[in-house]
């Protein structure tokens, strides 16, 4: 369970940090992840899907100048 809640934490901030508009790449977001203490932040966001998400959310916020 705490693996199940770790993973959807990091799913949680990486969408977070996507939408604050300071970062503006998955590869951003996963370094700073990394820096916040998430070591499987690579493995877990290394997937296409979720990149593209990253990138479609990090460019509606500075888009939307956030």
């Amino acid at each position: 369970m705490a693996d199940k809640t770790r993973t959807s934490h990091i799913y949680q901030r990486a969408h977070a940090l996507a939408e604050d508009g300071f970062h503006q790449s998955p590869a951003e977001i996963v370094a700073t992840l990394l820096a916040e203490g998430f070591p499987d932040a690579a493995e877990l966001l290394n997937s296409e899907n979720i990149r593209a998400d990253l990138r479609r959310v990090c460019s509606a916020a500075t888009a939307n100048g956030r």
